[in-house]
């Protein structure tokens, strides 16, 4: 009797995850007011990342049943609608304590119950050397590498393999690290990686079912056709079945490169692919299903038929693959389907290795980041004393929310993930300091303590909001359009501003509200080390242009001509030490640091994956390998006998670069958009000019000072444009209340709001620098350039909020002869109709 995949029907679907997109959108953007509907628009590009992380998660907290994680989701989000909608002072404090409370205790549940996943960076992993095999034309090409990089990068990706490093070596292989790879997971991760995944599709021979066992056995011969295995089959105690045969056309139907995407969804039968077509490939699967309707269709992958599914009727672009798949194998053969190699691999050797950056340096790395960060909370908390006391309540809700959504998600903390942390951190204290100084403003002008509290929370909420929202946009954008370890800055950001919200829109105020209403908060008094001034900063507009003109195009000349890219972006020898014997990781680091190679060698030791023993790894840049081995030899008083040494491409792939300044073009379009509609195309103009002058302009004085550039100061250079976006839309967001509310020439308006937040913009970066310069002093070798890029930023951005982006807003305006004023008051009607008030 035919097995089930004899008899299953093709039928055209869409995935079960598409028909509920718009489900989980309306969903999502139940949270009313106007702040939801602009996160939820920009949040739609993340909703299949954010879904396939919720099923992994729901696999990772096993020990508890999916039902009661479901209804306490349902439970938290049912209460901060609740806290949205009350009016009641009092039913309002309840609901955001508990909000506060509950998140909180859940993300700490979270990360002390699964963890966090590290990158290869702070916890060490697998590393592969991987052969490609020739194709037709018996050699491997450039682009046939490039093309099994991508594929391979895809497919660990989608098993879930956290950040990777793969980089060309040679002329045909590649080199791969992996974070976290235990020896189960590594035999998965290699028979992934190896499957060619060529795909067919082939129309089974009427009478396949009699003769194909003959054909196999060579007792019989049809013309045209030939006989392939079927997949293996197991009966219900786990025995292999007796293997099936099915007669198919030697010149198959039609091929796998017509498949445009695949994707996993579990339907009436079982673990199921569904599989989307080209245009082309719908041109040909459509005759060739009319043609065969009641026939049995083979799905062929590398020889070997999944199932043969009965055509019940025409085909299209879109259909499903469905048999007996655990889920394991319907996510791995989806990623192939969908990742296909031209020439198949050979994996060479694999081994286990230590992180890239030592133990002590990351411990030294993280004590320094603690201390930075204790030193801005006593800012803080000296600075505003019990108000800091709140903000530091808030500050510490939001580090743990980071921590647990990531752990409850899997995400892996990489470097340029807590580059992104530190964003996130420097981002709450603004929004703390925005308040607060807002709050000074509004107890100077003789409010009670309770109406200078809301008068603060509400006269800040639009610069916090469209500050955070220009961000968001630019990491949602990272995230969906940039690869590798870009990736991870972007999920920490999403997640951090997020949570930054929480903390300084709810948290702190519930807890004001509280402080008040109980009597226990009577007076609020605050230092002033920055005295309110009148400072005419756009009179030196001409002077500041005119330097930074000057300054960034020597950057321009400079970063090409002293290419500060390291090993990591550039490439270089990769030297493999057999010798152990005298031999550890921190001396060759002695001993090799005093060595000018014209760039930072990174060493890792080895051990072979199965068999005993240690080695070395050192990637270093190009044509170094003779005088690194001169100087072990001559450091360490050894002699290097078995040493080899190869050429190993930049771990940092051309398609990664693309896609990441891609992405940062399409950032730099929305938020083009967003500021113009929030505010006037000047503004979006000035914000745009600021930030493209920060990033040049940091990379130029890197360049300068002698910096290498390496996937670390990447996350840095990242950092410093959300920084640089965050602190020109505050003062834009000043500016334009100005113009709404005040008399007077536009010019004198800007000079007055710089003025009014020239306090917010100096103490934001005050703090900011005390945490970056302990790391900086502290914080080792393996942080110094990532805390010096820091510092150069912030320095650079302050000056540009200032004195860039304000004064190309009044050059603009002037220009193109736009009212300011009028554009502004304009949107601010805009938005009253929008909201059906009545008209004055």
């Amino acid at each position: 009797m035919p097995a089930q995949s004899e008899t299953e029907t093709i039928a055209e679907t869409a995935a079960a995850a598409e028909k509920a997109a718009p489900v989980i959108q309306d969903a999502a953007s139940a949270p009313a007011a106007d702040v939801a509907e602009t996160i939820t628009e920009t949040a739609d590009v993340a909703t299949d990342a954010v879904g396939s992380a919720v099923e992994a998660a729901t696999d990772a907290i096993s020990g508890v049943p999916p039902q009661l994680v479901f209804l306490g989701g349902i439970a938290l989000l049912g209460l901060f609608l609740y806290y949205l909608a009350t009016e009641k002072t009092r039913l309002k404090q309840i609901a955001g304590s508990a909000l506060a409370v509950l998140i909180t205790g859940v993300c700490v549940w979270l990360y002390s119950s699964l963890g966090m996943e590290q990158g290869i960076e702070l916890q060490g992993g697998v590393s592969m050397e991987i052969q490609i095999q020739p194709g037709e034309s018996g050699e491997v090409s450039e682009g046939a590498q490039q093309q099994a990089i991508d594929v391979l990068e895809s497919r660990l990706n989608a098993l879930g393999t956290g950040e990777v490093i793969l980089a060309p070596s040679g002329d045909d292989g590649i080199f791969l690290q992996m974070p976290g790879v235990g020896q189960e997971k590594l035999q998965e991760i290699k028979a992934a990686l190896e499957k060619v995944a060529r795909l067919e599709f082939s129309i089974l021979h009427p009478q396949s079912a009699m003769l194909a066992m003959q054909v196999a056995n060579g007792v019989e011969v049809i013309p045209g056709y030939e006989a392939l295995p079927y997949k293996a089959s197991f009966d219900d105690a786990g025995n292999e079945l007796p293997t099936r045969y099915g007669l198919v056309k030697i010149k198959r139907d039609m091929k796998g490169k017509y498949v445009s995407s695949a994707g996993y969804f579990y339907g009436g039968s079982g673990h199921s692919i569904s599989v989307d077509l080209t245009g082309e490939g719908a041109k040909i699967m459509g005759p060739l299903s009319s043609a065969n309707v009641g026939q049995p269709m083979g799905i062929i992958m590398d020889d070997v038929i999944l199932s043969s599914p009965v055509i019940r009727d025409v085909l299209t672009n879109s259909f499903s693959i469905t048999g007996d798949f655990t889920q394991e194998e319907a996510i791995g053969l989806s990623s192939a389907l969908e990742n296909p190699l031209e020439n198949p691999i050979e994996i060479e050797y694999s081994n286990f290795i230590t992180p890239t950056m030592g133990k002590a340096t990351v411990q030294q790395g993280i004590l320094a980041g603690v201390a930075g960060l204790a030193l801005t909370l006593l800012f803080i908390l000296i600075y505003y004393r019990f108000a800091g006391i709140l903000a530091l309540i808030g500050l510490c809700i939001s580090i743990v929310i980071i921590f647990g959504t990531m752990a409850l998600f899997q995400f892996t903390l990489t470097l340029p993930g807590i580059a992104g942390i530190i964003l996130t951190i420097g981002v709450a204290i603004d929004a703390n300091v925005l308040i607060y100084e807002r709050l000074r403003e509004e107890m100077a002008a003789g409010k009670s303590i309770k109406a200078a509290i809301d008068t603060a929370y509400e006269k800040a909420f639009s610069a916090i909001i469209d500050a955070n929202i220009t961000t968001l946009i630019t990491a949602i954008i990272l995230y969906a359009v940039a690869a590798g370890t870009v990736k991870g800055f972007a999920i920490t950001l999403i997640i951090g501003i997020f949570a930054t919200l929480f903390s300084s829109l709810i948290v702190t105020r519930v807890c004001f509200s509280i402080g008040t209403e109980s009597g226990i908060v009577k007076k609020l008094s605050f230092m002033n080390l920055i005295p309110e001034q009148q400072i005419d900063f756009l009179s030196k507009r001409k002077a500041c242009i005119t330097g930074s003109i000057i300054l960034l195009i020597a950057s321009l000349i400079l970063i090409p001509l002293l290419d500060p890219r390291g090993v990591e972006l550039k490439g270089g020898d990769s030297i493999t030490i057999q010798t152990t014997e005298g031999l550890s990781k921190e001396n060759l680091e002695e001993s090799l640091s005093d060595l000018d190679l014209g760039g930072v060698p990174l060493i890792q030791a080895q051990k072979p994956v199965g068999a005993p023993g240690e080695f070395f790894l050192i990637r270093a840049p190009d044509n170094t390998a003779q005088q690194i081995e001169a100087e072990i030899e001559k450091d360490l008083n050894v002699t290097l006998e078995d040493t080899t040494v190869s050429s190993v491409g930049s771990a940092v792939g051309k398609t990664m670069l693309l896609s990441s300044a891609l992405a940062l073009a399409i950032g730099m379009i929305a938020i083009l958009i967003y500021v113009t509609i929030r505010f006037e195309f000047a503004f979006a103009l000035g914000a745009i000019v600021a930030l493209i002058h920060d990033l040049i302009l940091v990379i130029g004085i890197a360049t300068l000072l002698g910096q290498e550039v390496t996937l670390i100061t990447v996350g840095a250079f990242l950092t410093i444009a959300g920084y640089s976006i965050n602190d020109t839309i505050v003062v834009f967001d000043r500016i334009r209340e100005g113009l709404a509310t005040k008399r007077g020439n536009v010019k004198d308006i800007m000079n007055y709001s710089l003025n009014k937040t020239l306090s917010r913009t100096l103490l934001t970066s005050i703090t900011t620098l005390i945490t970056v310069a302990v790391l900086y002093i502290f914080g080792g070798p393996g942080l110094r350039n990532f805390a010096e890029t820091l510092i150069i930023g912030v320095v650079v951005g302050t000056y540009s909020s200032i004195f860039i982006a304000s004064p190309i807003v009044l050059w603009w305006a002037r220009k193109s002869g736009t009212n300011l004023r009028r554009e502004v008051l304009d949107t601010e009607q805009s938005k009253i109709d929008a909201l059906g008030a009545p008209q004055a």
